[in-house]
């Protein structure tokens, strides 16, 4: 298991090959790994509102695509400028597992993953999830009294 930081009670259930995403008891930990650094993105597996599966692709490919045949009425060279972005748009374009929360979204690309294994995957987050929220609810329902070194003396 990769190395990051757990907080209290918290316990890994599965990791991916590529230790880009971790599922812990209480989050859905994602890595990105850059030329100079790498930070970590989660989410807390109680503010999860929704999954969704989407094929998504670089917008900016798309947005150049737009531009460049605006400029068409100018020069027609610029059609196959056109073309050529929106060829790199849906070159570009992938299923991708979108997790909602209500503060942010986090996108995990899905690269070589056979469907049955995405759908297990989806569902041990789901169990995840609910054992999640019993367990805060088993925590709500039972406080745990503190008493500090003063009340007991007294």
């Amino acid at each position: 298991m990769a190395v990051t930081r757990l907080l209290g009670g918290e316990r890994h259930l599965i990791q991916t090959v590529d230790k880009k995403l971790t599922l812990t008891t209480h989050r859905v930990i994602m890595r990105h790994y850059n030329w100079l650094f790498r930070s970590y993105q989660s989410v807390m597996l109680e503010d999860i509102t929704s999954w969704q599966i989407k094929a998504t692709g670089k917008p900016l490919y798309l947005a150049f695509s737009v531009i460049s045949a605006f400029f068409v009425y100018f020069n027609d060279v610029f059609a196959l400028l056109s073309g050529f972005f929106l060829m790199l748009y849906l070159m570009t374009r992938q299923h991708r597992i979108h997790i909602e929360a209500p503060h942010t979204t986090m996108v995990l690309p899905i690269e070589d993953v056979e469907e049955n294994r995405l759908n297990s995957m989806i569902e041990l987050v789901r169990q995840a999830k609910r054992e999640r929220m019993e367990t805060l609810k088993q925590q709500a329902d039972n406080p745990i009294a503190f008493e500090t070194e003063h009340k007991k003396s007294a």
